[in-house]
């Protein structure tokens, strides 16, 4: 079972996610590695919403394999090139965990590991 941890004497999550989760021993665990905006001829799109779209698809996929779903996901780090980049991964990350709201840590950075990569996905998920 995963419970979600806001404690209310700190503040409250400044984005679409929780503090903290909380997984009861036993759970079994996944975790994958940073998944990209590249579709699977290794083309990779322009656009920072279509690599997002594609990165979580990705990802959904990989936890699909052992019976995984978004509610299994226990903490996503994004790490996006670009800070004016954040409102459109932001919506896309909205839109996929819907009402769920898995810990969530958002990083800008320089680049990734090649220069057409805008998005990359990190997750952990228990379930």
């Amino acid at each position: 079972m995963i419970t979600a941890v806001n404690p209310d004497h700190i503040a409250p999550p400044a984005s679409h996610y929780t503090h903290g989760f909380f997984v009861d021993a036993g759970a079994n665990w996944m975790t994958l590695s940073g998944q990209l905006g590249e579709r699977a001829d290794g083309t990779c799109p322009e656009s920072i919403e279509e690599q997002a779209r594609i990165a979580w698809a990705n990802v959904l996929a990989i936890l699909e394999q052992k019976a995984f779903g978004i509610a299994n996901v226990v903490k996503v780090t994004s790490y996006i090139v670009g800070e004016e980049n954040i409102p459109t991964y932001v919506q896309v990350h909205r839109e996929v965990v819907g009402d769920y709201l898995p810990p969530w840590t958002l990083v800008v950075v320089a680049a990734l590991g090649h220069p057409h990569y805008k998005i990359e996905i990190d997750v952990t998920a228990a379930g």
